[in-house]
């Protein structure tokens, strides 16, 4: 007699349940973003002491702190949190280690302000491309599509373009051009476009000298001047044909300045038609317009500097003349 099989069903193993963690629940305290003290350089000519809500100049200098007491309320202050500032990049002429000491000082001066600083400089041998300095920095070229790009991610208010050399100034020209400054609302801060256009364009800085120009002073204020200094006879032009021409009506010797550039790159002193094909040939290659000038060798040179406030008091003039 065979016995019946029992089928007896597997019970399914028990697992444990893990165990529950505890989640540490105080409350924790709000952390909210500070106004960075500013630095105030302690007194040492004069005794002059600004009031505390005064808006006077960090300078050692109690006659500076006193002029700025007066110049800095008339100045129109921009409503800005944040700051790109186009750096120099490799150092070279006309964009040399001044701009590196100029650019990190404007850092600075951000800081204390409690003004965000964007950086764009690709040297990293400069002190400005320090990270305690700037709330961020891009290591990248200081080109035109490289620049927008920047401005296109960061959107700041405003843009500082006189610290970068002669790199940053074509650049930030370029892109005036473009567009870019108007489509993303963006403030050109110190000196504006329509001044580095009238500066560094040839052709309108000798017409700027030679009679009424209107130009955009640091305050944003138009005004009209009436310069009538004589300037040299001159052409600018875009060609090496054109140079060649310029030079037979005003006579041989010449001088070739280059536009867009600083220290002197690219201009130099012509003799005769075949000095002229070749200076012009490399100074085209470096600017699209070169200005040709009848040559002043043997005359006296006077360079004056002019260093005024942006508030126009004629009072606060500094004038240097070096012969």
């Amino acid at each position: 007699m065979s016995l019946p099989r029992l089928l007896l069903k597997a019970r399914p193993a028990r697992v444990s349940a893990p165990a529950r963690r505890v989640l540490h629940t105080s409350r924790v305290a709000c952390i909210s973003a500070t106004r960075p003290r500013k630095a105030v350089a302690q007194a040492a000519v004069g005794d002059y002491t600004p009031a505390e809500d005064e808006h006077v100049l960090s300078s050692p200098s109690a006659l500076a702190r006193k002029i700025s007491a007066k110049v800095l309320p008339k100045l129109p202050r921009p409503d800005v949190r944040k700051v790109v500032i186009v750096g120099s990049g490799g150092l070279s002429i006309g964009q040399a280690g001044e701009f590196d000491y100029s650019g990190s000082q404007a850092l600075k001066a951000l800081r204390e302000e409690g003004v965000d600083a964007v950086l764009i400089n690709p040297n990293i041998a400069t002190w400005q491309t320090s990270h305690q300095l700037a709330s961020e920095v891009y290591f990248l070229p200081i080109t035109v599509d490289y620049v927008a790009y920047v401005l296109e991610k960061e959107r700041p208010d405003g843009v500082l373009l006189t610290f970068g050399g002669q790199s940053a100034l074509n650049v930030g020209i370029e892109l005036d051009r473009m567009g870019i400054f108007d489509r993303l609302g963006i403030q050109v801060l110190g000196t504006p476009i329509r001044t580095l256009e009238v500066s560094e364009d040839r052709e309108l800085f000798v017409q700027a000298l030679g009679g009424t120009f209107v130009f955009a002073s640091l305050c944003s204020l138009t005004s009209s001047l009436e310069i009538n200094i004589p300037v040299a006879v001159s052409t600018a032009v875009t060609s090496v044909n054109e140079a060649l021409k310029a030079a037979d009506k005003i006579g041989y010797p010449v001088i070739v300045r280059a536009a867009f550039t600083l220290g002197g790159l690219g201009s130099g002193f012509a003799n005769d038609p075949d000095e002229l094909r070749d200076l012009s040939a490399r100074s085209l290659s470096l600017s699209p317009q070169i200005l040709i000038e009848r040559s002043m060798k043997g005359w006296k040179e006077l360079e004056y500097e002019v260093v005024r406030d942006g508030a126009d008091v004629r009072a606060h003039d500094i004038y240097i003349c070096a012969y």
